[in-house]
């Protein structure tokens, strides 16, 4: 997923403009030509606000945004997260698109050429004209709009996609500011804003938790109370169509043949290394099917079956074979030449001193001196690390591996590592720059490069072996035509049969299948319940039985009993905690006592309105208003139930208000930004939930 996350994180505005072309692209063209906007016919993918989309522009507006980033097909998540970005995309330009008729903004025409060639370019045409021309100079763009034909015959085409989609961009944002415009804040909000995170009360509260209260002590949940339950909060038990499945899978991977093959394989290489007439690099470079085959390398660089062993390795060399996760790699070490730079390589235990009171450092060094002492009693270097170093090589043991001299995260300590004349632990502390060090050089400093001829070969299965699954898999799937006999089946045969549950329509995966929308496509495609099919998916065959469906809609009593139940249970819980401290008086404390053993007391000095937890209870929203709602010391509050734990009772000791600050114009403009960033996303909201929006995206992707 981590390619995913890098599109949210570092591309999101980017993404707009990009699927913007993507989708635009097809509108014009569809529109030049005088056709349906998004095309007709029965492959379509969905329909939004009456317009139909079809299968085959919509899978060119995915393709296009693909290319746009200049990544390529085949990647199942990328491609499922793209077609879920354009989809979002049609559905906000649609309904915008009409909105923005209706309401009759304009772009006049001065504003048009000012953000499509002048002074002021939109975001749409920045990384347009940063794509065609690497610039967004002036000069640069006069250029290029004059001689448009120059740059391909796609130029002009692109060009006038972008200049729509900035302008489209525009009015929507015009839109947007009509509204945001409205927003005012009172001084008596932006004083509350103020006080909610300064103002903090200092309480105590009584906690009795749900579970001290016995499920005899009040009595069975009825049926009749769960449906009326259920009644009251239909749209908390709403769910969208699922469909259930069971599986067998059939992994294709190597086997013993297959193993054995690969392993004469890099025994034969390891004996043309030996052989002094193989030239090694050109060797290597022929057969590998990873990396660059021969390179010269920094020990910083060297992977770690040769890193760890530089000390006794020699030119000639040779390192494997070695088996890992599926990968075969051998390295021989061709030659060792001279270095500008020093290398060596430490282990550091660091502790900060920054940001800390003159106490807390005391209190630091000491750990340090406590720390090293122990080391010097004999306890690892490495356990001591992980327990007592910050910074981002405590999870390392403190290893920070071959290190070069010019290397940053070893300036503070450079010359007590590179000046070591033998390793071990450098039996003192080191304070530079709001950093106490502990250091143990485990490698002395070298002035050496290592050229290196490398063969990385990956383990895959033969033709043979992937047949042989295969004709496994397919005499399963012939032996069944249903749930039953695909149950038996494969408990008669060994096999494992694993389960899908609630599989929605946009479902990638399914169980432990990753890359499953072939299964998921059946299962809203064609498939009935009880039908069984095979697929072949990444590096395994399935054959799969559709065992259930649920329908959109409210849930059954049978599928919510256990969590309603539950619920009822703690309001019934609550209300008799209550009851009973309702007939006591007191403090908290004095109520504890009378309550018994269950009730315990704890402090909070700074409840504050901006809080939304209480100490260790979790989540509770009505405990911190009630905690900031009390004036008077020694005051309680009603009795709060806190959700999924139990009851509070809370005492206001004392209340501490936050002084006047003036000006609260700070304050005032966190609220307008908060009020503006809600309402732009509450219109989108508004305008796409009054459109009618039909996906059926998952018949065909």
């Amino acid at each position: 997923m981590s390619i995913i996350n890098t599109l949210r994180e570092k591309m999101g505005r980017l993404l707009v403009v990009i699927v913007g072309f993507s989708i635009l692209a097809f509108v014009l063209t569809d529109l030049a030509t005088n056709q349906n906007l998004f095309g007709g016919g029965a492959r379509n993918v969905g329909e939004i606000d009456g317009e139909e989309i079809s299968q085959e522009d919509f899978a060119a507006m995915v393709d296009n945004a693909m290319r746009s980033y200049g990544y390529p097909s085949g990647n199942p998540q990328l491609t499922q997260y793209m077609r879920d970005q354009v989809w979002q995309n049609l559905i906000n330009q649609v309904a915008f698109s009409n909105k923005l008729q209706d309401l009759g903004l304009e772009i006049s025409d001065n504003e048009r050429v000012d953000m499509v060639q002048g002074k002021n370019l939109s975001p749409v045409m920045q990384s347009f004209f940063n794509q065609y021309l690497g610039s967004t100079e002036p000069v640069a763009v006069k250029n290029f709009l004059a001689n448009i034909n120059m740059y391909g015959p796609d130029a002009a085409y692109y060009f006038s996609n972008a200049e729509a989609q900035a302008i489209n961009n525009r009015q929507r944002e015009k839109f947007e500011s009509l509204l945001t415009k409205t927003l005012y804040v009172t001084l008596a909000q932006a004083q509350q804003q103020y006080s909610s995170q300064f103002a903090f009360a200092d309480v105590d509260y009584l906690h009795v938790p749900f579970s001290s209260v016995s499920d005899d002590q009040i009595g069975q949940i009825s049926d009749a109370e769960i449906s009326s339950y259920l009644n009251a909060h239909e749209d908390d038990y709403t769910v969208e169509e699922s469909k259930d499945v069971e599986y067998v899978s059939f992994p294709v991977v190597p086997s013993a043949a297959d193993s054995a093959m690969y392993s004469q394989q890099m025994a034969e290489i390891k004996a043309a290394f030996e052989d002094e007439t193989t030239n090694d690099s050109t060797y290597a470079i022929s057969m590998t099917e990873q990396g660059l085959g021969f390179n010269t390398y920094d020990p910083s660089a060297l992977p770690n079956s040769l890193a760890n062993n530089l000390t006794t390795l020699n030119k000639g060399d040779i390192v494997g074979p070695e088996l890992q996760n599926g990968i075969y790699t051998i390295h021989k070490i061709t030659d060792i030449v001279p270095s500008e730079n020093a290398f060596a390589r430490a282990s550091q235990i660091v502790f900060f001193l920054a940001g800390k009171t003159p106490s807390e450092q005391s209190s630091v060094r000491q750990t340090a001196r406590d720390v090293l002492r122990r080391i010097n009693n004999g306890e690892g270097f490495e356990a001591l690390a992980r327990e007592y170093s910050d910074g981002q090589f405590s999870t390392s043991g403190g290893d920070l591996g071959w290190i070069r001299d010019t290397d940053a995260k070893v300036a503070d300590v450079k010359d007590e590592v590179f000046g070591a004349r033998r390793t071990g632990l450098i039996n003192r502390l080191i304070e530079r720059n709001d950093k106490i060090y502990i250091v143990n050089v485990t490698q002395t400093s070298i002035k050496n490069r290592y050229k290196v001829a490398q063969v990385i070969v990956e383990m895959v299965p033969s033709y043979e072996t992937s047949n042989d699954v295969y004709l496994q898999a397919a005499e399963f799937a012939a032996n069944v035509s249903n749930t039953e006999e695909f149950r038996d089946y494969a408990a008669n045969n060994g096999y494992s049969v694993f389960q899908g549950t609630k599989i929605g329509k946009d479902a990638m995966s399914i169980g432990r299948l990753e890359n499953a929308r072939q299964i998921v496509t059946w299962l809203y495609g064609e498939a009935s319940i009880g039908d069984v099919s095979d697929f072949d998916l990444d590096g395994e065959y399935v054959v799969a039985v559709y065992t259930n469906e649920t329908e959109e809609g409210v849930q059954s009593v049978d599928d919510v009993r256990a969590e309603i139940t539950e619920i009822l249970k703690n309001e019934k819980k609550a209300e008799f905690i209550k009851s009973k401290l309702g007939g006591l008086s007191g403090t908290v404390s004095e109520v504890a006592a009378a309550y018994g053993p269950e009730a315990q007391v704890f402090s909070n000095q700074s409840v504050k309105m901006d809080d939304n937890s209480l100490g260790t209870l979790g989540f509770a929203p009505e405990a911190i208003g009630a905690a900031n709602g009390l004036r008077t010391a020694g005051q309680k509050a009603a009795p709060q139930v806190v959700e999924g734990s139990g009851v509070v009772l809370i005492q206001l000791n004392s209340r501490t208000e936050a002084s006047d600050l003036g000006d609260y114009t700070l304050y005032e403009n966190e609220l307008l930004q908060q009020a503006s960033n809600r309402i732009v996303q509450n219109l989108l909201n508004a305008i796409t939930e009054k459109i009618e929006v039909k996906d059926e995206r998952y018949k065909f992707f």
